[in-house]
């Protein structure tokens, strides 16, 4: 099966983990790379994703990632199924 995910930078095993677990989803259509912004100091994130906004095509998804902070897209017609996917994983507050 083709994977739904597109990887757009360079990531760490446990980003690319998160992203395709999200793929895998059964309300997910598919799941993009954004941004990537590298994170100054040394604060540890209070969760793997930050935050979750509804967008046309879905949802737009800011993770927490060691050393930046990473803008992905979520393409979904049921955003409510999938942040409460994300929520119940304990990646998102």
């Amino acid at each position: 099966m083709r994977k739904r995910t597109h990887h757009k930078h360079t990531a760490r095993k446990g980003y690319r983990r998160m992203l395709d677990t999200i793929a895998d989803h059964p309300a997910v259509h598919s799941v993009a790379t954004g941004r990537v912004k590298p994170r100054m100091g040394s604060g540890r994130p209070v969760a793997a994703i930050s935050k979750v906004r509804p967008v046309a095509s879905g949802l737009s998804v800011t993770f927490n990632a060691e050393g930046a902070v990473i803008d992905a897209f979520i393409v979904t017609d049921r955003p409510d199924e999938v942040s409460a996917f994300l929520r119940e994983r304990g990646w998102a507050r």
